[in-house]
């Protein structure tokens, strides 16, 4: 089946920044600056591609401090509003929804928790990247030799011990939240699980530092490319997944599962 928006990205615009604000204190440590947190948007859509235009995307949208993306598609009604010239909240569960999981064709990975091994210094552009690729080469094999775009987040440091990134994948098929999160959450605990809600924000702008420069200034965001352009996922164990976790996880319901495919 093929699905007319699944290589769109939804863009929203608020009032407040979308990033993270960080202030350097007396002891030379980065002190957080809380914020408010956006209740209403603005909202587009616009089409990726491939991971070329990905990684143009994000360059882009890593100055505009009042945006962030989501991987769910606007509903009708959401456009209603737009049209009426309101601004809409984030709603999947009530009767005038405005997000709805739809079936896409990118994916972007969060890491937060991924230890940075002992020797490696991330103040070397060199040894960043390979503690990213330690990271996938954790994940399926069908990341392992495919172009990505790795943004480091707002709460990467160059002297912390934890990978904290984002990664974006293109797929070679359009999957939907709730079809990717069973499988991902099973088999790969590094990745935070949050990503897999269709209304869940990524933040992409860069952030900001109020008395000092941004320890990786210009290099948060960094194309690898490889042999492939697209992740080719297990298709047939992914939808085993998710049937198993539909009927239950327990050791009858995943062989039952399988016999499916």
């Amino acid at each position: 089946m093929k699905y007319k928006y699944s290589n769109f990205v939804t863009i929203l615009e608020s009032n407040q920044n979308q990033h993270k604000t960080w202030f350097l204190n007396e002891k030379n440590e980065y002190e957080y600056v809380e914020k408010t947190f956006a209740k209403y948007y603005d909202f587009k859509e616009v089409a990726i591609k491939n991971i070329y235009e990905m990684h143009d995307f994000l360059n882009e949208l890593a100055y505009k401090r009042n945006s962030c993306i989501i991987r769910g598609k606007m509903s009708d009604y959401a456009y209603k509003l737009k049209i009426k010239g309101y601004k809409v909240k984030r709603t999947v569960n009530e009767e005038n929804y405005t997000v709805k999981d739809y079936p896409k064709r990118w994916i972007m990975l969060d890491v937060d928790n991924f230890i940075v091994p002992e020797g490696f210094n991330l103040r070397s552009d060199k040894k960043r990247i390979e503690v990213v690729e330690l990271f996938i080469s954790t994940l399926h094999e069908s990341f392992h030799n495919t172009s990505y775009v790795c943004q480091f987040s707002n709460g990467m440091f160059l002297n912390g011990s934890k990978l904290k990134a984002h990664i974006f994948f293109m797929l070679d098929k359009p999957y939907l939240c709730k079809t990717l999160k069973p499988w991902f959450v099973n088999n790969y605990t590094n990745v935070d699980k949050c990503i897999f809600g269709s209304s869940q924000i990524y933040y992409i702008a860069n952030p900001k530092f109020l008395n000092a420069d941004d320890p990786l200034h210009k290099k948060r965001i960094v194309f690898i490319e490889k042999n492939n352009r697209e992740v080719i996922l297990p298709y047939k164990d992914i939808i085993n997944y998710t049937i198993w976790k539909k009927r239950g996880y327990n050791e009858n319901n995943r062989k039952q599962a399988k016999k499916a495919y």
